[in-house]
């Protein structure tokens, strides 16, 4: 019986497994990361698309969303405020060649106008 390693399957191994260690070590060599945070009052939109103006309440409101960043009150009517920041960073490297970092940092306001206990109008800014 012949060598099971003899010339012609010797290279077609060979090349497959340094294709693999290549690929496999190459994973260890990229890295990324991503993380989100927000901070204050967010308001996600399934939750704010259900303020209905004329028939959502403002106890409704203010049980469901929380007391809102400030009011102000224009013509008998207050304006509730709602602001949230959300920060996102991401970072990525390739080992030995190069690497990044990244921040951004973005304001978001929800108003919801509201007449005699009942939301008039509601919008994002």
């Amino acid at each position: 019986m012949r060598n099971l390693l003899n010339h012609r399957t010797f290279i077609p191994l060979w090349l497959v497994s340094i294709s693999l260690l290549f690929c496999c070590g190459l994973g260890c060599l990229v890295s990324s990361d991503t993380t989100s945070r927000r901070s204050g009052n967010y308001i996600s939109d399934s939750t704010f698309a259900q303020i209905e103006p004329g028939k959502t309440t403002a106890a409704w409101v203010k049980a469901t969303i929380g007391p809102p960043t400030s009011i102000s009150t224009v013509d008998n009517m207050e304006i509730w405020k709602y602001t949230y920041v959300e920060r996102k960073e991401s970072s990525g490297a390739v080992f030995l060649v190069f690497g990044g970092h990244n921040e951004n940092e973005t304001d978001h306001t929800a108003f919801v106008q509201i007449k005699d206990g009942v939301v008039v109008k509601a919008w994002r800014g």
